[in-house]
């Protein structure tokens, strides 16, 4: 392909792209979708329409009936500074799950280069965001046990 032409991107242009990356993807179905396992995070790629997307899920260790706000703050934290990509917490299932997303363009066609360095750029961004949101949250859950520490010397 030419540096210059554009070029529909596909599912199977993200995983040939990938394999550049010492990135295997493993379809599912005849879907365009794909996933793989990046730092000990199942991530799953797609082509929407107009955008292809990149998408890490971070199961924890809480749930909803614990109330606990910590996660969502720090979510909302890192999307208050980063643009990188987007996070969020997932109270769908029985363990909360930080999912961080980005999506990229793709109406017009992209060339190789560019690809790559959109694909590169949303994967890097997807799992820095998870690291992100977990420090985040784990600040803001020693900053919750020390006011609570000072609470109760004061009581």
């Amino acid at each position: 392909m030419s540096n210059t032409e554009l070029f529909a991107v596909t599912i199977d242009r993200l995983v040939d792209a990938m394999k550049g990356f010492d990135v295997e993807l493993e379809r599912v179905g005849d879907n365009d979708v794909a996933t793989a396992n990046l730092n000990d995070l199942p991530v799953t790629f797609a082509v929407l329409g107009s955008v292809f997307i990149v998408r890490a899920d971070s199961v924890t260790d809480q749930t909803l009936a614990d109330n606990d706000p910590t996660l969502y703050l720090a979510a909302n934290q890192v999307n208050s500074v980063s643009f990188g990509a987007r996070a969020t917490i997932v109270d769908r299932a029985e363990n909360l799950i930080v999912r961080t997303e980005r999506d990229v363009a793709i109406a017009a066609g992209m060339n190789d280069e560019q690809l790559n360095a959109s694909l590169r750029s949303a994967v890097d961004a997807v799992l820095s965001t998870q690291d992100a949101v977990k420090a985040a949250a784990d600040d803001l859950a020693e900053l919750r046990a020390q006011v609570e520490q000072e609470l109760e010397e004061q009581a």
